[in-house]
Protein backbone atom coordinates (compact mmCIF):
# COMPACT_ATOMS: atom_id res chain seq x y z
CA UNK A 1 0.00 0.00 0.00
CA UNK A 2 1.51 3.74 -0.95
CA UNK A 3 0.11 6.13 1.14
CA UNK A 4 0.39 9.87 1.69
CA UNK A 5 -0.30 12.60 4.19
CA UNK A 6 -2.26 15.88 3.59
CA UNK A 7 -2.75 18.99 5.55
CA UNK A 8 -5.82 20.83 5.59
CA UNK A 9 -4.44 23.02 8.39
CA UNK A 10 -0.98 23.13 9.81
CA UNK A 11 -0.75 25.10 12.93
CA UNK A 12 -3.38 27.47 12.00
CA UNK A 13 -3.99 30.24 14.54
CA UNK A 14 -7.54 29.57 16.07
CA UNK A 15 -9.85 32.25 17.88
CA UNK A 16 -10.39 31.40 21.43
CA UNK A 17 -13.77 30.37 20.15
CA UNK A 18 -15.39 29.37 16.86
CA UNK A 19 -16.48 26.65 14.96
CA UNK A 20 -14.06 25.90 12.25
CA UNK A 21 -15.64 23.95 9.00
CA UNK A 22 -13.01 22.10 6.43
CA UNK A 23 -14.54 20.92 3.15
CA UNK A 24 -13.54 17.43 2.63
CA UNK A 25 -12.49 17.88 -1.13
CA UNK A 26 -10.11 14.37 -1.85
CA UNK A 27 -11.26 12.48 -4.15
CA UNK A 28 -8.64 9.60 -3.26
CA UNK A 29 -9.63 6.97 -0.07
CA UNK A 30 -8.81 8.59 3.02
CA UNK A 31 -8.05 6.05 5.89
CA UNK A 32 -8.24 8.63 9.00
CA UNK A 33 -8.57 12.33 9.78
CA UNK A 34 -6.09 13.76 12.61
CA UNK A 35 -6.90 16.78 14.42
CA UNK A 36 -4.11 18.45 16.66
CA UNK A 37 -5.27 21.34 18.56
CA UNK A 38 -2.46 22.96 21.17
CA UNK A 39 -2.84 26.11 23.14
CA UNK A 40 -0.50 27.57 25.83
CA UNK A 41 -1.19 27.58 29.45
CA UNK A 42 -2.28 30.78 31.19
CA UNK A 43 0.35 32.85 32.50
CA UNK A 44 0.48 31.04 36.47
CA UNK A 45 -0.96 27.53 36.08
CA UNK A 46 -3.64 25.68 34.06
CA UNK A 47 -4.65 23.32 37.37
CA UNK A 48 -6.86 20.49 36.59
CA UNK A 49 -7.50 22.16 32.71
CA UNK A 50 -7.03 20.38 29.61
CA UNK A 51 -7.88 21.21 25.99
CA UNK A 52 -10.03 17.66 25.29
CA UNK A 53 -12.22 20.07 27.69
CA UNK A 54 -13.21 22.90 25.84
CA UNK A 55 -13.87 21.21 21.84
CA UNK A 56 -17.47 20.11 22.66
CA UNK A 57 -17.35 18.32 18.94
CA UNK A 58 -15.25 17.07 16.04
CA UNK A 59 -17.52 15.97 13.29
CA UNK A 60 -18.35 14.96 9.81
CA UNK A 61 -21.05 15.61 7.71
CA UNK A 62 -22.65 15.54 4.50
CA UNK A 63 -24.97 18.75 4.23
CA UNK A 64 -27.46 17.83 7.01
CA UNK A 65 -26.80 14.91 7.67
CA UNK A 66 -24.42 13.87 10.63
CA UNK A 67 -21.80 11.01 9.60
CA UNK A 68 -19.60 10.91 12.84
CA UNK A 69 -20.07 13.35 16.18
CA UNK A 70 -18.33 13.12 19.14
CA UNK A 71 -16.72 15.39 21.71
CA UNK A 72 -13.50 15.44 21.96
CA UNK A 73 -12.94 13.99 25.30
CA UNK A 74 -15.06 10.84 23.82
CA UNK A 75 -12.87 10.59 20.85
CA UNK A 76 -10.23 10.05 23.03
CA UNK A 77 -11.49 7.28 24.52
CA UNK A 78 -12.78 6.17 21.61
CA UNK A 79 -9.81 6.18 20.02
CA UNK A 80 -8.21 4.65 23.47
CA UNK A 81 -9.99 1.73 22.68
CA UNK A 82 -9.08 1.48 18.96
CA UNK A 83 -5.41 2.37 19.02
CA UNK A 84 -4.86 -0.14 22.33
CA UNK A 85 -3.45 3.41 24.17
CA UNK A 86 -4.20 6.98 24.80
CA UNK A 87 -3.63 8.96 21.98
CA UNK A 88 -0.45 11.20 22.15
CA UNK A 89 -0.83 13.88 24.87
CA UNK A 90 1.37 16.84 26.42
CA UNK A 91 -0.56 16.88 29.13
CA UNK A 92 0.77 19.99 31.64
CA UNK A 93 -0.16 22.38 34.79
CA UNK A 94 2.84 25.03 34.46
CA UNK A 95 2.39 28.37 33.41
CA UNK A 96 3.25 29.79 30.39
CA UNK A 97 3.85 25.94 28.75
CA UNK A 98 2.37 24.51 26.09
CA UNK A 99 -0.63 22.00 25.99
CA UNK A 100 -1.41 19.47 22.78
CA UNK A 101 -3.60 16.61 22.23
CA UNK A 102 -4.75 14.92 19.19
CA UNK A 103 -7.76 12.72 18.29
CA UNK A 104 -8.39 10.58 15.25
CA UNK A 105 -11.18 9.75 13.04
CA UNK A 106 -10.70 6.31 11.93
CA UNK A 107 -12.49 5.29 9.05
CA UNK A 108 -11.09 2.28 8.65
CA UNK A 109 -10.77 -0.61 11.51
CA UNK A 110 -6.78 0.84 12.12
CA UNK A 111 -4.60 3.12 10.39
CA UNK A 112 -4.28 2.33 6.68
CA UNK A 113 -6.85 -0.50 6.48
CA UNK A 114 -7.33 -1.14 2.95
CA UNK A 115 -11.10 -2.73 3.23
CA UNK A 116 -12.36 0.00 4.95
CA UNK A 117 -11.93 3.89 4.38
CA UNK A 118 -13.67 7.23 3.65
CA UNK A 119 -14.30 7.64 -0.20
CA UNK A 120 -15.84 11.02 -1.12
CA UNK A 121 -17.89 10.10 -3.83
CA UNK A 122 -20.24 8.74 -2.07
CA UNK A 123 -21.11 11.74 -0.61
CA UNK A 124 -22.13 14.91 -1.66
CA UNK A 125 -20.75 18.06 0.14
CA UNK A 126 -18.77 16.12 3.17
CA UNK A 127 -17.00 19.02 5.46
CA UNK A 128 -15.21 18.37 8.83
CA UNK A 129 -16.53 20.62 11.34
CA UNK A 130 -14.88 21.63 15.08
CA UNK A 131 -16.63 23.25 17.26
CA UNK A 132 -14.25 24.69 20.91
CA UNK A 133 -14.42 27.66 23.38
CA UNK A 134 -10.80 27.82 24.93
CA UNK A 135 -11.01 28.52 28.74
CA UNK A 136 -8.90 31.94 29.16
CA UNK A 137 -7.72 32.04 32.71
CA UNK A 138 -4.44 32.79 34.29
CA UNK A 139 -4.43 30.19 36.62
CA UNK A 140 -6.62 27.33 35.23
CA UNK A 141 -7.09 27.91 31.60
CA UNK A 142 -5.37 29.15 28.64
CA UNK A 143 -3.69 32.58 27.59
CA UNK A 144 -5.71 34.26 24.72
CA UNK A 145 -4.79 33.83 21.00
CA UNK A 146 -2.59 30.86 21.21
CA UNK A 147 -4.66 28.40 20.52
CA UNK A 148 -3.46 26.32 17.03
CA UNK A 149 -4.93 23.65 15.07
CA UNK A 150 -3.49 21.08 12.32
CA UNK A 151 -5.80 18.54 10.28
CA UNK A 152 -4.10 15.54 8.45
CA UNK A 153 -5.23 13.70 6.38
CA UNK A 154 -4.28 9.86 5.92
CA UNK A 155 -4.66 9.20 1.81
CA UNK A 156 -4.44 6.13 -0.06
CA UNK A 157 -2.97 6.36 -3.09
CA UNK A 158 -2.62 2.46 -4.15
CA UNK A 159 -3.14 -0.54 -2.53
CA UNK A 160 -6.77 -0.29 -1.89
CA UNK A 161 -9.38 -3.24 -1.69
CA UNK A 162 -12.78 -2.99 -2.77
CA UNK A 163 -14.77 -0.88 -0.56
CA UNK A 164 -16.39 -2.69 2.47
CA UNK A 165 -17.56 0.43 4.16
CA UNK A 166 -16.42 2.90 7.09
CA UNK A 167 -16.85 3.60 10.41
CA UNK A 168 -19.10 6.08 11.74
CA UNK A 169 -19.00 7.43 15.22
CA UNK A 170 -21.68 9.28 16.85
CA UNK A 171 -23.85 9.67 20.45
CA UNK A 172 -26.85 7.60 20.55
CA UNK A 173 -27.96 9.19 24.08
CA UNK A 174 -26.35 11.03 27.19
CA UNK A 175 -28.54 11.47 30.52
CA UNK A 176 -27.77 11.88 33.46
CA UNK A 177 -28.10 8.61 35.78
CA UNK A 178 -30.55 8.41 38.62
CA UNK A 179 -30.21 6.92 42.39
CA UNK A 180 -31.82 3.82 41.25
CA UNK A 181 -33.71 1.95 38.40
CA UNK A 182 -33.14 0.80 34.99
CA UNK A 183 -32.36 3.55 32.41
CA UNK A 184 -33.44 2.05 29.03
CA UNK A 185 -31.39 3.23 25.83
CA UNK A 186 -33.20 2.22 22.45
CA UNK A 187 -30.32 1.21 19.81
CA UNK A 188 -30.17 2.41 16.20
CA UNK A 189 -30.64 -0.78 14.04
CA UNK A 190 -29.92 0.68 10.75
CA UNK A 191 -26.12 -0.60 10.92
CA UNK A 192 -23.89 -3.24 12.20
CA UNK A 193 -21.78 -2.44 15.14
CA UNK A 194 -18.53 -2.68 15.72
CA UNK A 195 -18.34 -0.63 19.02
CA UNK A 196 -20.08 -0.05 21.73
CA UNK A 197 -19.61 1.94 24.91
CA UNK A 198 -21.12 3.30 27.83
CA UNK A 199 -20.02 6.27 29.91
CA UNK A 200 -20.43 6.53 34.25
CA UNK A 201 -19.06 9.43 34.78
CA UNK A 202 -18.94 10.82 39.04
CA UNK A 203 -15.89 12.44 39.87
CA UNK A 204 -14.02 10.55 42.77
CA UNK A 205 -15.33 7.29 41.75
CA UNK A 206 -15.21 4.60 39.32
CA UNK A 207 -18.07 3.85 36.61
CA UNK A 208 -19.46 0.71 38.94
CA UNK A 209 -20.37 3.35 41.95
CA UNK A 210 -22.88 5.14 39.47
CA UNK A 211 -23.90 2.30 36.50
CA UNK A 212 -24.09 -1.26 38.77
CA UNK A 213 -25.23 -3.92 35.58
CA UNK A 214 -25.39 -3.58 31.88
CA UNK A 215 -28.01 -5.63 29.90
CA UNK A 216 -28.26 -5.90 26.10
CA UNK A 217 -31.60 -7.02 24.88
CA UNK A 218 -32.44 -8.07 21.67
CA UNK A 219 -36.09 -8.38 20.48
CA UNK A 220 -37.61 -8.60 23.51
CA UNK A 221 -35.03 -11.13 25.41
CA UNK A 222 -35.45 -13.48 22.62
CA UNK A 223 -31.21 -13.27 22.78
CA UNK A 224 -29.35 -11.74 24.87
CA UNK A 225 -25.73 -11.12 24.02
CA UNK A 226 -24.76 -9.99 27.60
CA UNK A 227 -26.21 -9.16 31.11
CA UNK A 228 -23.13 -8.72 33.66
CA UNK A 229 -22.31 -6.68 36.50
CA UNK A 230 -20.37 -3.36 35.75
CA UNK A 231 -16.95 -5.10 37.99
CA UNK A 232 -16.90 -7.83 35.39
CA UNK A 233 -17.42 -5.97 32.16
CA UNK A 234 -14.28 -4.02 33.45
CA UNK A 235 -13.04 -7.45 34.38
CA UNK A 236 -13.56 -8.56 30.30
CA UNK A 237 -11.62 -4.77 29.67
CA UNK A 238 -8.59 -5.25 31.81
CA UNK A 239 -8.55 -8.88 30.41
CA UNK A 240 -9.19 -7.78 26.49
CA UNK A 241 -7.15 -4.27 26.51
CA UNK A 242 -4.82 -4.29 29.75
CA UNK A 243 -4.88 -1.10 31.82
CA UNK A 244 -3.77 2.08 30.16
CA UNK A 245 -1.78 4.99 31.22
CA UNK A 246 -1.81 8.60 31.35
CA UNK A 247 1.44 11.21 32.19
CA UNK A 248 0.49 14.53 33.03
CA UNK A 249 3.39 17.45 34.66
CA UNK A 250 1.43 18.91 37.78
CA UNK A 251 1.96 21.50 40.46
CA UNK A 252 1.48 20.01 43.59
CA UNK A 253 1.97 20.75 47.57
CA UNK A 254 1.41 18.47 50.54
CA UNK A 255 -1.73 17.05 50.38
CA UNK A 256 -2.03 17.63 46.86
CA UNK A 257 -4.98 16.32 44.97
CA UNK A 258 -4.50 15.61 40.73
CA UNK A 259 -6.94 14.72 38.59
CA UNK A 260 -6.42 12.29 35.17
CA UNK A 261 -8.71 10.74 32.97
CA UNK A 262 -8.69 7.19 34.28
CA UNK A 263 -11.81 6.26 36.27
CA UNK A 264 -10.21 3.16 38.25
CA UNK A 265 -6.64 3.83 38.93
CA UNK A 266 -4.95 0.85 39.99
CA UNK A 267 -1.55 3.06 40.50
CA UNK A 268 -0.05 6.26 39.82
CA UNK A 269 3.68 7.19 40.81
CA UNK A 270 6.11 10.41 40.06
CA UNK A 271 8.34 10.10 37.43
CA UNK A 272 10.62 12.97 37.76
CA UNK A 273 10.76 15.60 40.38
CA UNK A 274 13.12 17.96 41.93
CA UNK A 275 16.31 16.63 43.55
CA UNK A 276 15.34 18.21 46.78
CA UNK A 277 11.29 16.27 47.24
CA UNK A 278 10.40 13.31 48.34
CA UNK A 279 7.16 12.66 46.36
CA UNK A 280 4.71 9.70 47.31
CA UNK A 281 0.82 8.59 46.73
CA UNK A 282 -1.29 8.46 49.77
CA UNK A 283 -4.53 8.04 47.92
CA UNK A 284 -6.69 6.90 44.68
CA UNK A 285 -10.21 7.66 44.10
CA UNK A 286 -12.00 7.56 40.77
CA UNK A 287 -9.73 9.89 38.62
CA UNK A 288 -8.25 11.33 41.77
CA UNK A 289 -4.40 11.00 42.91
CA UNK A 290 -3.47 12.10 46.79
CA UNK A 291 0.20 12.72 47.27
CA UNK A 292 2.69 13.56 50.11
CA UNK A 293 5.08 16.07 48.90
CA UNK A 294 8.34 16.76 51.30
CA UNK A 295 11.33 18.56 50.95
CA UNK A 296 14.82 17.49 52.58
CA UNK A 297 16.21 19.91 54.96
CA UNK A 298 19.87 21.24 54.89
CA UNK A 299 22.29 18.76 56.37
CA UNK A 300 24.09 21.42 57.05
CA UNK A 301 21.96 22.86 59.46
CA UNK A 302 21.80 20.40 61.50
CA UNK A 303 17.81 19.69 61.20
CA UNK A 304 16.70 15.97 60.48
CA UNK A 305 13.34 14.81 59.09
CA UNK A 306 11.10 15.94 55.97
CA UNK A 307 9.44 19.43 55.78
CA UNK A 308 6.12 19.74 54.02
CA UNK A 309 5.95 21.32 50.92
CA UNK A 310 3.73 24.50 50.85
CA UNK A 311 4.96 26.15 48.02
CA UNK A 312 3.81 24.21 44.19
CA UNK A 313 6.72 22.19 42.73
CA UNK A 314 6.75 20.52 39.43
CA UNK A 315 6.17 17.16 39.43
CA UNK A 316 5.90 14.70 36.58
CA UNK A 317 3.05 11.90 37.14
CA UNK A 318 2.09 8.52 35.33
CA UNK A 319 -1.13 7.11 36.38
CA UNK A 320 -2.27 3.87 35.51
CA UNK A 321 -5.61 2.02 34.93
CA UNK A 322 -8.91 1.35 33.31
CA UNK A 323 -12.19 2.96 32.54
CA UNK A 324 -10.40 6.42 30.46
CA UNK A 325 -13.09 9.40 31.43
CA UNK A 326 -15.12 6.64 32.74
CA UNK A 327 -15.63 5.39 29.60
CA UNK A 328 -16.14 1.07 29.00
CA UNK A 329 -16.39 -0.63 25.46
CA UNK A 330 -18.96 -3.28 25.97
CA UNK A 331 -18.36 -7.16 25.11
CA UNK A 332 -19.99 -7.04 21.87
CA UNK A 333 -16.53 -7.68 20.07
CA UNK A 334 -14.65 -4.11 19.28
CA UNK A 335 -12.17 -6.53 17.01
CA UNK A 336 -11.24 -6.24 13.46
CA UNK A 337 -12.97 -9.44 12.22
CA UNK A 338 -16.86 -8.00 10.87
CA UNK A 339 -17.63 -11.38 11.54
CA UNK A 340 -17.03 -10.74 15.19
CA UNK A 341 -19.29 -7.53 15.27
CA UNK A 342 -22.99 -7.42 16.63
CA UNK A 343 -25.61 -7.76 13.61
CA UNK A 344 -28.03 -4.97 14.69
CA UNK A 345 -30.14 -5.06 11.41
CA UNK A 346 -31.20 -8.40 11.95
CA UNK A 347 -33.25 -7.79 15.04
CA UNK A 348 -35.92 -5.30 15.05
CA UNK A 349 -35.41 -3.50 19.14
CA UNK A 350 -32.05 -3.19 20.59
CA UNK A 351 -32.09 -1.94 23.92
CA UNK A 352 -29.05 -1.17 26.22
CA UNK A 353 -30.66 -1.67 29.81
CA UNK A 354 -28.63 0.20 32.70
CA UNK A 355 -29.02 -0.21 36.31
CA UNK A 356 -28.51 3.14 38.20
CA UNK A 357 -27.34 3.55 41.53
CA UNK A 358 -25.76 7.17 41.55
CA UNK A 359 -26.21 10.31 39.70
CA UNK A 360 -23.21 10.70 37.05
CA UNK A 361 -23.24 12.12 33.63
CA UNK A 362 -23.61 9.21 31.20
CA UNK A 363 -23.34 8.71 27.70
CA UNK A 364 -24.20 5.84 25.31
CA UNK A 365 -21.58 5.69 21.97
CA UNK A 366 -22.04 3.67 19.02
CA UNK A 367 -19.47 3.04 16.34
CA UNK A 368 -21.24 1.73 13.68
CA UNK A 369 -20.70 0.33 9.94
CA UNK A 370 -21.69 2.42 7.33
CA UNK A 371 -21.62 0.62 3.63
Amino acid sequence: MRTRDYYFKREATLLDSDVTVIDIDIPDPISFIKIEIEATNGATSCIDHELHDDVSAIEVVDGSRVLESLSMIRWLRLNTYELGRVPPQVLTEEGGVKQEESVYILFGRYPDDPDYYFLRRNFKNPQLRITHALTISATAGFATGTGRLTVMARIIEEGAKAYQGMMMSKVIESFTSGASGDKIVDLYTDYNYRHLLVQALLTANSPEAVLTRMKLSLDADREVPFDLFTEDIMDYVRSRYGEFAQNKTVLAVDGNTSLFDLYALSRAYPVLAPADTVVSTTALGGERVTMAVYRGHDAAADVTGLEAVTVAKTLGYRAEGLAPSAMLTLPIAGGNDPGDWFVATKYEKAQLILTQAAAGACAVVGQQVLR
